[in-house]
């Protein structure tokens, strides 16, 4: 018995120097994470689902002016068709482009007066005038009434062209459609030219030639119908121009609205 306590003892202190210790010591070591796991607890970073953001771009705002042929926006209660944008609307029978206006005194200001006077800035400017303007001083009036435009800060010229193959008489008793040919023969030549990049022909002449119901007889002034036609062409132009959704869409994010002189 004597000699076996010495054994027994060196084996429970050779044991006890290889596994024992502190009570409390060896329960730290075994609540204690590996450090391979500590280090993926510190370096994996706690992330929030991402923002979707969506820019909205501001109203544009317009200038449009025009002739007779726009006064029956305002005549016919169209005015609530031009929507999307904000504008400042100005039509007067007789008006002309560079020349002084025609009809009894007092003349309405012709179109560069109308846009010099104008409470500006403006991001389009939209032109339904020169019925009255005969083809010889179209050229240097149509020049002058783009500087004008470009005065207020309009980014954008929109020029509706002139109906053809009509029946107007104009006030001095001369058949017009010599010069409504003339000039969108000069309108399409203008824009192809660097200098008026920033003109762009809204082709009210082939966008209205089978809408009958939306003239009169005269072939250029509007229907009620015709009005608010009118109105819904200078809409989708100004969008389309401008690079906004169309007026009727919902979703801020929606595309640019097409052309509305490309037929789908």
């Amino acid at each position: 018995m004597s000699r076996l306590f010495p054994i027994v003892v060196a084996g429970v202190v050779a044991a006890c120097a290889t596994g024992c210790g502190s009570d409390g010591q060896a329960r730290r070591d075994e609540s204690r994470p590996p450090s391979s796991a500590a280090t993926a607890a510190v370096e994996t970073p706690i992330t929030s689902p991402p923002t979707v953001t969506t820019s909205v771009q501001p109203r544009p705002r317009a200038l449009i002016v025009g002739d007779s042929t726009l006064m029956a926006v305002e005549r016919y209660g169209a005015l609530d068709d031009l929507r999307g944008f904000d504008y400042v609307y100005s039509a007067e029978s007789c008006r002309t482009l560079g020349v002084p206006s025609c009809g009894d005194p007092p003349v309405p200001p012709n179109t560069v007066e109308t846009i010099t006077a104008a409470e500006g800035p403006f991001d389009v400017v939209v032109i339904m005038a020169g019925y009255d303007e005969w083809w010889t001083s179209f050229p240097s009036s149509f020049d002058r009434v783009v500087d004008a435009a470009r005065v207020q800060g309009a980014r954008h010229i929109i020029w509706l062209s002139y109906r053809e193959g009509v029946g107007y008489v104009a006030p001095d008793g001369a058949s017009a459609n010599e010069a409504f040919v003339r000039n969108n023969q000069t309108l399409r030549s203008k824009v192809t030219l660097p200098q008026f990049a920033d003109v762009v022909i809204a082709d009210w002449f082939t966008y209205s030639a089978d809408s009958i119901d939306w003239l009169t007889r005269d072939g250029i002034h509007l229907t009620p119908k015709g009005a608010r036609a009118v109105a819904e062409y200078i809409t989708g132009k100004v969008a389309f121009v401008a690079g906004l959704p169309c007026a009727d869409s919902v979703e801020p994010a929606s595309p640019v609205c097409p052309d509305p002189d490309v037929k789908s």
